[in-house]
């Protein structure tokens, strides 16, 4: 796969993702802002993981742009977060009101297919693979 050195961005207090992908034999890292910040964040990676993260940060686009030049030339970004309820590539407004995903105050960014498209040419990176509900793969070109 080529992947041999991860970060798990948004790790939290206990870095679990991190701890089992040491297992498996990979180089892993993890930052967190509130846990572990101004760590790691100097070298690069072939693979950085955030998972129930992004919903969180309050300007994604400049966090997109500083995290992104730390990922190795073809490596990948990915993201688990709860994709805004659509259908046929529409936004469901109706379907919002009553998502519990907005119901947590910490939740404060969501994510549809167009904002990851948006992503994907903004940042020069291809989707790799998309299950449409709520993780999404990113390789750099």
């Amino acid at each position: 796969s080529g992947i041999n050195t991860v970060l798990d961005y948004g790790c939290g207090y206990e870095p679990v993702l991190k701890t089992l992908l040491e297992r498996e034999g990979y180089k892993t890292r993890g930052y967190d802002l509130n846990f572990f910040p101004n760590k790691e964040l100097k070298k690069k990676y072939d693979l950085i993981i955030s998972t129930e993260t992004f919903e969180h940060i309050k300007n994604p686009g400049e966090e997109l742009a500083c995290l992104i030049p730390k990922i190795s030339s073809k490596g990948y970004l990915a993201i688990m977060t709860r994709f805004y309820p659509s259908r046929d590539s529409n936004l469901c407004l109706e379907s919002f009101s009553e998502w519990y995903y907005k119901r947590d105050p910490t939740h404060i960014a969501f994510y549809s297919q167009k904002t990851f498209s948006w992503v994907a040419d903004e940042f020069k990176m291809k989707i790799c693979y998309n299950n449409n509900f709520d993780f999404i793969i990113f390789q750099r070109k």
